[in-house]
């Protein structure tokens, strides 16, 4: 019997919805950054899931190094893969034990569509109606995880799994989110921390290059929407039953508790 090929996207929508494991060897891998992103739009359309937002990844040296990759990628955050602060999530539930990376996320206030300017930093802050301490849980749908090509990688969504965030500040009670420092503990110990710095110099500049990026593959991005903007203190395999946190300092924190 010939083995039927089944297009990119179908086979990362099939890998999430029966939590099998893909081959990175056994599937065609696009030819282009652009061709990436097309798969990864189909991929949402096939998700049971809205898009609530979006992730930003790949904004320091060394998470672009890892990823063999020379700039950021970027990809949805579904509904089902928001969750509530404090909340519990079975390890279970992902492919790989996930990663995990405390954030800056964004709130935004506007709808930004396409054919506008460029986007500045400066004006990505004006947009942003609530600053969150966040976790982003992180791992692919691949046998190999993160040593996938990195056309794979933003196709299936840029290694999202999970995110949470905690309550929000109004941005100008934060006068400089690069020098603000996150921290990362777990289990009430603090494992690492991290500034804004780390992320593309600035968070407002991840969320500024994040909107420059849709306007180029005509995406809107709706007022309501979260943008979570990268890796600030770096990134962390968790094992289960831990209890991980972002503290935010003045910013707040938010805890999520892995589950066996």
């Amino acid at each position: 019997m010939a083995t039927v090929t089944l297009p990119l996207p179908v086979t990362l929508a099939h890998a999430r919805l029966a939590m099998d494991l893909v081959d990175p060897l056994e599937l065609a891998v696009p030819e282009s950054a652009s061709l990436a992103y097309e798969a990864q739009e189909l991929l949402c359309e096939l998700i049971d899931s809205p898009v609530v937002g979006w992730k930003v990844g790949a904004t320091g040296p060394a998470s672009q190094a890892k990823l063999g990759v020379k700039a950021p990628i970027c990809g949805p955050v579904f509904e089902r893969t928001l969750l509530e602060p404090g909340s519990s999530v079975q390890v279970s539930d992902f492919h790989h034990q996930p990663g995990l990376e405390s954030e800056f996320a964004f709130t935004l206030g506007v709808t930004v569509s396409p054919g506008g300017p460029v986007m500045s930093a400066t004006r990505a802050r004006e947009m942003v109606a609530t600053v969150h301490p966040a976790i982003e849980l992180v791992c692919s749908r691949f046998t190999n995880n993160f040593e996938v090509d990195p056309a794979l990688l933003v196709a299936d969504g840029a290694l999202h799994g999970a995110l949470v965030m905690g309550s929000g500040s109004k941005p100008e009670t934060v006068p400089s989110l690069s020098a603000h420092e996150l921290r990362t503990l777990v289990d009430g110990v603090e494992i690492a921390s991290g500034n804004g710095a780390e992320v593309l110099g600035d968070p407002y500049e991840s969320l500024a290059w994040l909107c420059n990026h849709l306007n180029r593959r005509g995406v809107t991005l709706s007022a309501g929407s979260v943008v979570t903007t990268g890796a600030a203190t770096g990134l962390h395999m968790t094992t289960s039953d831990q209890v991980v946190a972002t503290d935010g300092g003045s910013l707040g924190s938010v805890t999520l508790n892995l589950a066996s």
